[in-house]
């Protein structure tokens, strides 16, 4: 006997060794078989992030109101402060915040918003027999009475808001999943405030040696950008609120509370939120008569322009340094990605993609 019979048989000779997998082992074979997995994996996690799309956003929501702030705990640090105290002081202001408008503002808004809808079909017959009216609808052929005529059937049957609301049963249920985000949000917020120093350090924990400094420099700078943008936008809306408030009331306009409240919010997109306040505005006043909507179209669009020139120049302009433009652009861009809040984040995004531009991209492209 050889020693060429006692060796045994190649695996791949055997019809049950694992040559029967030699197919997994060539190249256009293996690379089909990983190429579907992983479609098969992106798949899965694109339908995870679909599903769980609400919960991030009101993360990121979160996330965002903290970076904006952050710089008041800072500013308090600042001030000796120690940073446990100035923690509690910020937490504290904003969870009284909260409480006056769940508790004084609300109520206000939303019994005005229920008078606005009830007196909704009265106030466009009103704005009918008004001369302007009439006059208008002389030159163009009686087409914007049609138009009122069918805004006023639609105001007025309840099959309208039914719809829009989703039926009583979505109304039920938005009003719960509202309350349970606002509650979420906050606590989430509370918890950021808290911990987003040891947040940022476990992201710099997870960059390389060689380049953690510059990442630390850029990140820092990019949370200081956005906390500054958040807390001046905050104050122009509260500015713009107040003054829109004031400005119905004086003129003995109503439903001052309703445009305070849509106003503290919706001007918190850059550049058109206030154009839109002001459209809503001049709307309004129309319910009174033309020359009330003329006197607040012409008071708004001065606020403008001294929003423009004085207010946003010392608030903001040091905290994100991008062109008009961009901001614009980024804006709309963000409104229909992310509605008010993609709006919202529009501009510090932008500036934090420029900052990474101006201090990554170009210093390696200069290198090259």
């Amino acid at each position: 006997m050889t020693s060429e019979d006692l060796d045994p048989a190649p695996e791949t000779s055997s019809p049950r060794g694992l040559g029967r997998f030699s197919l997994l082992r060539t190249g256009p074979t293996r690379l089909g078989f990983f190429a579907t997995v992983g479609v098969l994996l992106a798949l899965l996690l694109g339908g995870a992030v679909v599903q769980l799309a609400s919960v991030l956003t009101l993360i990121f929501l979160a996330l965002f109101i903290s970076m904006g702030l952050y710089p008041v705990v800072t500013a308090l640090q600042r001030r000796k402060v120690p940073k446990p105290l100035a923690i509690l002081i910020v937490i504290a202001a904003f969870g009284v915040v909260i409480a006056v408008m769940l508790l004084m503002i609300v109520p206000v808004v939303v019994g005005q918003g229920g008078e606005l809808l009830r007196s909704l079909p009265a106030n466009l017959s009103d704005i009918e027999n008004q001369g302007w009216f009439l006059d208008l609808n002389s030159q163009f052929n009686g087409y914007p009475s049609m138009l009122l005529e069918w805004v006023r059937t639609a105001a007025a049957d309840p099959n309208t808001w039914a719809v829009i609301g989703g039926g009583a049963l979505g109304i039920v249920r938005g009003v719960i999943n509202g309350t349970f985000s606002l509650l979420f949000v906050i606590a989430i917020t509370l918890y950021f405030v808290a911990s987003l120093d040891i947040m940022k350090q476990a992201l710099y924990d997870l960059v390389p040696g060689s380049k953690v400094r510059g990442f630390k420099e850029i990140t820092e700078e990019i949370v200081e950008s956005i906390g500054k943008y958040l807390g001046g936008q905050v104050i122009l809306a509260a500015i713009i609120a107040v003054f829109s408030f004031l400005l119905m009331t004086v003129m003995g306009l109503p439903y001052g509370a309703i445009i305070a409240f849509l106003a503290l919010f919706l001007s918190l997109i850059p550049v058109i939120g206030s154009v839109i306040v002001t459209v809503l505005m001049t709307f309004m006043a129309l319910f009174t008569s033309p020359l009330s909507a003329l006197i607040v179209a012409v008071v708004m669009i001065a606020y403008m322009q001294i929003e423009a020139y004085v207010f946003g120049p010392r608030i903001i302009s040091k905290a994100v340094h991008i062109p008009a433009s961009l901001v614009l652009i980024g804006a709309v861009a963000g409104a229909a990605l992310g509605g008010l809040l993609g709006a919202l984040v529009a501009a510090p995004v932008t500036a934090s993609i420029l900052l990474v531009i101006k201090k990554v991209v170009v210093p390696r492209q200069r290198l090259l």
